[in-house]
């Protein structure tokens, strides 16, 4: 690939970044529109035709790090899980 190719292929892909983020809002109000139509009729559960739609309550949990380190102390080294990966960036 040439570097003329190579900036080709940078604006093609900013291009597409843009139709994504623009994709990306338009999937979240239709998303909104359907918990609307959820929340209006006061029901967790719809059955159409095509899809089961649910909107519940759901929890998550998690650790609080500075409370561990109160407990344990200053060495969380042992509980620590390091995922690695690349990274592509352009600017």
């Amino acid at each position: 690939m040439t570097k003329s190719e190579l900036e080709k292929k940078v604006n093609e892909l900013r291009s597409l970044k843009a139709m994504k983020e623009e994709l990306e809002n338009e999937v979240k109000a239709a998303e909104v529109e359907i918990i609307s139509y959820m929340n209006e009729r006061r029901i967790d559960s719809e059955i159409t035709d095509t899809a089961k739609i649910t909107y519940k309550l759901q929890s998550r949990t998690t650790l609080d790090k500075e409370k561990l380190t109160e407990i344990l102390g200053e060495d969380l080294k042992p509980f620590e899980k390091v995922s690695t990966y690349n990274v592509l960036r352009i600017k």
